[in-house]
Parts: C-alpha cells; sequence; structure tokens
C-alpha cells in the first residue's frame, strides 16, 4: 500500500505552529531571567497587596500572637500597625533589598533562607508610634516556586520547536506548487505574531492584570518588563505586511502576463456575456 505523504500546506503550518510555540517560550524566558529588569521594579512589587498582606501578618502576629489568650481588641490593634508598618518606605526598601536573593531562589533554586533586614523593619514599626518588638520577616525557601527545572526544560523544548520549525517551513515552501501563496501565509503569521507579542507583553499586564490586584498582579508587573518586546513585535509585523504586500503584488503581475500571451481570434473582439457574438 502507498503510503501518502503530508500535504505541502499541512507541513507549513505545522512548522510555523512550532515556530511561534519556540517564539512565545524564548520570550516568556527571557522575561523571567531578566534580573536586572525585574529587580527595578522591586518597589513596586513591594507595593502590590500579596505582598503587604504576608508581611503585615507575620509583624501582626510577633506583635500579638494569635492565640486564645489574646483579646479580639489586641488582635485589632497589632493589624493596624501591621497594615501601617507594609506602607512605609523602610519596610520598602527592606523588601527591595532582599528582593534579589527571593529571585536567586525562584530562578537558580537556592535554597537560602531569606531574611527582611531586622533594622528596617523595627524602623517601619516604630514610624506608627509604637515601640517596636523584636520581628524577623522571613521568606521560607518551601514557600516560593523553584523555576530551575521548568526553565531548563523550556530551553530544551525552544531550541528543539525551533529546528523543527525551520525543517518544515522549508520543507512546505519547497514542496508548495504555489510558493508564493505559501511566502504570503508566513506573512500572515509574522502580523499575527507580533500582534499577539505586543497583546501579551503590554496590553494584557497593564489593561488586565495589573488592576485586577492580588498575586495576578504581580504576574502583571513581570510580564510587563518584558515590553522591550514591543518593538521588535511591531518590525515583525510590519515585516509581514511587507510580504503580503509583496505578494498580492506579484501574484498580479503574474496573473497579468498569463491573460497577455492566451491567444485571441483574429478579427474578433470578446464578447460580454449574454450579448450576441
Amino acid at each position: 500500500m502507498a503510503t501518502r505523504r503530508p500535504a505541502p500546506g499541512f507541513l507549513l503550518v505545522a512548522g510555523l505552529v512550532c515556530a511561534a510555540l519556540a517564539g512565545a517560550g524564548w520570550a516568556i524566558r527571557t522575561t523571567i531571567t531578566d534580573e536586572r529588569k525585574i529587580l527595578d521594579e522591586a518597589f513596586t512589587i513591594a507595593r502590590s497587596e500579596p505582598v503587604r498582606e504576608e508581611f503585615a501578618w507575620q509583624i501582626a502576629d510577633a506583635i500579638a500572637p494569635h492565640a486564645t489568650e489574646t483579646s479580639p481588641a489586641e488582635l485589632t490593634r497589632a493589624n493596624e500597625i501591621a497594615r501601617q508598618a507594609v506602607e512605609t518606605p523602610a519596610f520598602e526598601q527592606a523588601f527591595a533589598s532582599a528582593l534579589p536573593a527571593v529571585y536567586q531562589r525562584v530562578v537558580n533554586g537556592t535554597t537560602t533562607e531569606v531574611v527582611l533586614d531586622p533594622a528596617l523593619i523595627q524602623q517601619a514599626i516604630a514610624s506608627t508610634g509604637t515601640v517596636p518588638p523584636t520581628v524577623v520577616l522571613r521568606v521560607s525557601s518551601t514557600a516560593l516556586p523553584d523555576l530551575r527545572q521548568a526553565l531548563e526544560v523550556m530551553d530544551s523544548a525552544t531550541a528543539a520547536l525551533a529546528a523543527l520549525a525551520l525543517l518544515l517551513i522549508c520543507i512546505g515552501i519547497a514542496l508548495s506548487p504555489h510558493r508564493g501563496r505559501a511566502v504570503m501565509r508566513i506573512g500572515r503569521w509574522l502580523i499575527t505574531a507580533g500582534v499577539l507579542t505586543i497583546v501579551a507583553f503590554w496590553a494584557l499586564p497593564t489593561l488586565a492584570l495589573l488592576p485586577l490586584g492580588g498575586w495576578i498582579s504581580v504576574i502583571g508587573i513581570v510580564l510587563a518588563t518584558g515590553d522591550w518586546l514591543v518593538v521588535p513585535a511591531l518590525m515583525i509585523a510590519a515585516f509581514g505586511i511587507a510580504i503580503v504586500v509583496l505578494g498580492r503584488a506579484g501574484e498580479s503581475g503574474a496573473r497579468r502576463r498569463e491573460l497577455s500571451v492566451i491567444p485571441h481570434h483574429p478579427g474578433r473582439t470578446p464578447t460580454r456575456p449574454g450579448m450576441p457574438s
């Protein structure tokens, strides 16, 4: 039984899908591993709701432990002091100073426990008008995700998908009976990829994730550090538009050349349908 070869169009589309996945993986990994840009957002992350809530709970528990003998009034007062403390510049500075160690844990898998600067935390509590107790704010290594292995897998998958994409796209174009149309299809995919990149790294975090609050807003802050991809995305989209426009112009020129060589009966003029010849 003869085996049926995959259609050129299928090979081309499969290659473009692999290229899109490889590009997405590269963009996400590049954004996550750009330590400088993420650390530049340290104070923004420190002001986010989930970070303040996590450390406010630790401060409140140090001031008035959540035990049965603690009165509701003491708990309320401790919560108020903690809420004010995490809104101070001293706390934000303490968190910003600890963020590089947090980043190393998340991205590189270090196991060192992170401790916020005790002097700055004492200063933050004292600024609320309270005699600061001994408070040590920790970020346990077990409370943070370890993305090291996931990033390594993403690296391998991205390289494999990129190589497969190049192979499939080249075969798809070589076997296509209409190579101009195949190239225009690539142009349309480039336009789509450019637009989706702008949406993912600018519009989505800015207009959707940041306003939602919670840990989603922190994800939005991290994604927004990839806004430098907007310029390359615009260039990719523009290149795709140029390919489509030039491809259509080439098809129109080829069609005119084909029509110009069609023989006509001498002495007769073409008639419109419905008219007597």
